[in-house]
């Protein structure tokens, strides 16, 4: 099953009851229509925009982060979200692709910690470290 979350960018001029419908609406069409398991749509309400979008520079947040074993769904929930004049931007990622790699760093880490080489642990003795050295 792959985990995938969506950052969605709306105006800020949408009113707060259009912007709940959104939420509902889009965790409804994830769960029936594209048959999402575990979806959860989160408000993270209005923030500075980084760069002006459409003249825009406030913008409220909304992440969708979902499971799903269909593999067209990010194209068929993302056509509906190309069409939309609310949306300013959106940006899908596969969070499993990135789980994996971070769980990779991990086994790396924990690897070079148990290694037991000078270099890893900070008890290595460098160069210049005895002032007697440097007269």
């Amino acid at each position: 099953m792959r985990h995938y979350e969506t950052m969605i960018v709306v105006p800020p001029n949408v009113s707060e009851s259009d912007l709940d419908n959104m939420v509902k609406g889009y965790e409804e069409e994830l769960r029936n229509r594209h048959g999402a398991s575990e979806a959860v749509v989160q408000k993270w309400g209005k923030r500075n925009l980084s760069y002006p979008i459409q003249k825009f520079t406030e913008g409220y947040y909304v992440l969708c982060d979902y499971k799903s074993e269909k593999e067209d769904i990010i194209q068929s929930f993302e056509g509906r979200l190309r069409v939309s004049e609310t949306i300013l931007r959106f940006l899908t990622i596969r969070r499993d692709e990135e789980e994996k790699s971070e769980a990779r760093m991990k086994e790396k880490l924990l690897k070079r910690g148990k290694s037991g080489s000078k270099e890893d642990s900070g008890d290595y003795d460098g160069f210049g470290e005895e002032d007697g050295e440097m007269d």
